[in-house]
C-alpha cells in the first residue's frame, strides 16, 4: 500500500509543481472532515487567494486518533514524506469525556504527532465544535458532564485541544472557536446539519476559512470562492474566521491575554497533579478545593502572580478518592474545573 502511495506522489506531484510548488496538506479525521469535502473546500478557497495547494484525506466515519494510529492506510499516507502539514481531527465526543481524553486522545495524539514530525511535517490539531444544544456525551460507559448548551461544550473542547497542542508543541486550527465567534455575531447562524452535530455547508466553509488563516497567516476576508453560498454569507463567515482568537501563535495555546483555567493533568490522579492557569494582568490568585457537595475542603493557593501562564503542583495524598472541584479566583474573575482522585 505504501509503495502505491509513493508511486502516486512520483507521478502526479511533478505536474502540480509545474504550476508553482504547492503547500501539501493531509487531513486525517472522520465524518466531520468528510462531510462537504472540507479538504477540497480549503483547496478551492486557497486557489481563489492565489495559493497553490495539494490535499489528500483519510476520514472513515467515527474514527478516533486511536483508530488512525492502528490503521495501515492512515499511517501509509502520513509516511509519504511529502506533507507540509498533517491535520488531525479527533472523534467529536472523546475530548469532552475525561477518561477518554486522558487515556485515548492524549496518548494517541502524542504518538501520531511524533510520527508526523519524524517525516518533517507539522501537525495541526483540528479543534471541532460543541453540539448545537450541548447535552451529555457518552461512549460505552464513559460520559461527559451534562453541557447546558453549545458554548458550555465548546469550552471543554477548547481546553482539550489546546492542552494537547501544548504538550507536543504543535498548533491548533480553532474551528470550534470560529463557531463560537459566528454565533456571537449572529445567534441565528445555522452551522450544523439536522443531527445537531455534523457541519452544514456554512460550518464546513467556516472551517476552510480557519485553515486558510492558520496555514497562510492571512485573513480570508475578501476571497472570491464561496462554495455556492451567497456572497453575503461567505463574507460573514470569512469575517468570523478572521476574528477568531488562537489563529496566531506557534502552538495554538491560550495566551496571556486570556484569563483561563486549564484542566489539571493528569486527571484522574492518585496523589499529585498539575494545575495551570493564565492571567491577563498581575493578580492576587486563590484556588479553592470543594467536594461534590460543594463543601470547601481547603485553600490550595493564596499568592500574587504576574500576568502570564503559571503551573502549580497540588499534592492530594491525604485526600480520599472522589470527585472534586477546584476554583480559580483572581479579583472578580473566577473559573471552575472538575477533577477525580482515585486511590
Amino acid at each position: 500500500m505504501l509503495k502505491l502511495f509513493k508511486l502516486f506522489a512520483l507521478i502526479f506531484l511533478p505536474s502540480l509543481l509545474a504550476y508553482g510548488e504547492p503547500v501539501n496538506v493531509l487531513f486525517i479525521g472522520n465524518s466531520y472532515t468528510y462531510v462537504n469535502n472540507l479538504p477540497d473546500l480549503f483547496r478551492q478557497l486557497a486557489a481563489s487567494g492565489g495559493k497553490s495547494v495539494y490535499t489528500d484525506s483519510y476520514s472513515p466515519g467515527g474514527y478516533a486518533f486511536e483508530n488512525h494510529l492502528k490503521d495501515s492506510t492512515a499511517l501509509a499516507k502520513i509516511n509519504l514524506d511529502i506533507w507540509n502539514y498533517v491535520v488531525l481531527q479527533e472523534q467529536s465526543q472523546i475530548p469532552v469525556i475525561d477518561y477518554l481524553r486522558y487515556h485515548s486522545m492524549y496518548p494517541s495524539g502524542r504518538s501520531l504527532d511524533s510520527i508526523i514530525k519524524s517525516h518533517n511535517a507539522s501537525t495541526i490539531f483540528y479543534m471541532t465544535w460543541g453540539r448545537r444544544y450541548g447535552g451529555q456525551q457518552c461512549i460505552d460507559t464513559s460520559c461527559s458532564p451534562v453541557f447546558t448548551d453549545f458554548f458550555h461544550m465548546q469550552d471543554s473542547l477548547k481546553s482539550a485541544y489546546c492542552e494537547l497542542a501544548q504538550m507536543v508543541n504543535s498548533s491548533v486550527a480553532p474551528v470550534g472557536e470560529a463557531f463560537r465567534r459566528a454565533k456571537q455575531l449572529n445567534g441565528d447562524i445555522d452551522l450544523w446539519e439536522n443531527d445537531n452535530s455534523h457541519p452544514s455547508l456554512k460550518g464546513s466553509y467556516l472551517a476552510a476559512c480557519i485553515f486558510y488563516a492558520k496555514i497562510f497567516g492571512q485573513s480570508p476576508v475578501g476571497l472570491g470562492y464561496t462554495a455556492g453560498l451567497s456572497a453575503e454569507d461567505a463574507l460573514f463567515l470569512q469575517t468570523a474566521a478572521a476574528q477568531t482568537p488562537l489563529i496566531a501563535g506557534d502552538n495554538g495555546a491560550i495566551h496571556a491575554s486570556d484569563f483561563y483555567l486549564y484542566q489539571n493533568y493528569p486527571n484522574p490522579f492518585n496523589s499529585g497533579t498539575n494545575i495551570r492557569f493564565a492571567l491577563n494582568r498581575r493578580s492576587h490568585v486563590q484556588i479553592f478545593l470543594y467536594n461534590i457537595q460543594g463543601r470547601l475542603i481547603r485553600k490550595i493557593l493564596n499568592d500574587d502572580f504576574p500576568d502570564g501562564i503559571h503551573t502549580i503542583n497540588f499534592n492530594a495524598s491525604d485526600i480520599s478518592s472522589g470527585v472534586y472541584f477546584f476554583r480559580l479566583q483572581a479579583g472578580e474573575n473566577f473559573l471552575t474545573k472538575k477533577f477525580v482522585i482515585v486511590k
